[in-house]
């Protein structure tokens, strides 16, 4: 496949691997990039020298690039190190109180009671199960899917699957949906920082986002070296297959000639 010249616009996540996936197999793939760095939102910020990482914070759902090595005949390492976190997150609060959750439902669980009441951390096991539930119904038609939509996921769930969101999300928002399930407001507001992590308020994303506890519960690590320091790894291994990345290359345009596009113009 080397007479197919890609160009991808972006050196985000999205395009790195799509750039690995198509260099992988032998395409002739240029990522072009307006940013000095790759990554997209996974960047580094100085602070006081020091890097902190300026989006995604932790790395979850290592499935997708176990498998995404794996379809271009290659693992996990060949890119940087993941280590396990048993500590999933610390929050506190302005007029008081710190709550750490675990890898552990009980033990997550525990804190909770120590720190609200036993009856949420009760709450609190309920919400998990729910959680997986919903991801356990998603994860086929919606989350593995390479083009999801509602009419091939409401195809896919069937009859018991529908049921299941009906009960759970869709229609209704995160914020009403755990305004329901747990009564100490700052438990609420905790498990709503799960629609932040696409950009969405909780207010309107729906329930359904509950599935992240899940996610996180599956299993969450820090990337040797950063966030970073993985997207970086992802370039590295483009460039071993013959793949390029121009940084500082603003697209000004694209070339488009009987209705398909012919070229990428920068500026």
């Amino acid at each position: 496949m080397a007479d197919h010249r890609v160009v991808i616009i972006g050196a985000g996540m999205g395009g790195l691997v799509c750039g690995l996936q198509l260099a992988a197999r032998g395409c002739d793939v240029t990522l072009v990039e307006a940013a000095p760095q790759v990554g997209g939102k996974m960047r580094p910020v100085g602070v006081d020298g020091t890097a902190i990482d300026a989006g995604p914070t932790v790395f979850t759902m290592r499935w997708v690039f176990e498998e995404l090595m794996h379809d271009i005949g290659s693992d996990l390492s060949e890119l940087p190190d993941l280590q396990p976190l048993h500590l999933l997150a610390r929050h506190a609060w302005s007029q008081g109180g710190i709550l750490d959750l675990y890898d552990q439902r009980d033990r997550s669980a525990q804190a909770i009671a120590e720190f609200s009441s036993p009856q949420e951390a009760q709450r609190y096991l309920r919400f998990c199960h729910e959680a997986q539930r919903v991801y356990q119904t998603l994860e086929a038609p919606h989350i593995r899917s390479s083009r999801p939509g509602m009419g091939r996921m409401i195809a896919d769930l069937g009859w018991r699957g529908l049921a299941t969101l009906s009960r759970l999300g869709p229609f209704y928002s995160l914020a009403h949906t755990l305004s329901q399930r747990f009564e100490d407001p700052r438990l609420r507001q905790l498990f709503a920082r799960y629609a932040t992590y696409c950009g969405a308020s909780p207010w309107k994303a729906p329930a359904t986002l509950m599935l992240v506890a899940h996610v996180e519960q599956d299993g969450v690590w820090s990337v040797e070296g950063g966030m970073s320091a993985w997207a970086n790894g992802l370039a590295a291994a483009i460039e071993r297959r013959g793949g390029r990345i121009r940084l500082s290359s603003r697209v000004q345009r694209l070339e488009v000639r009987q209705q398909r596009v012919r070229g990428v113009v920068l500026d």
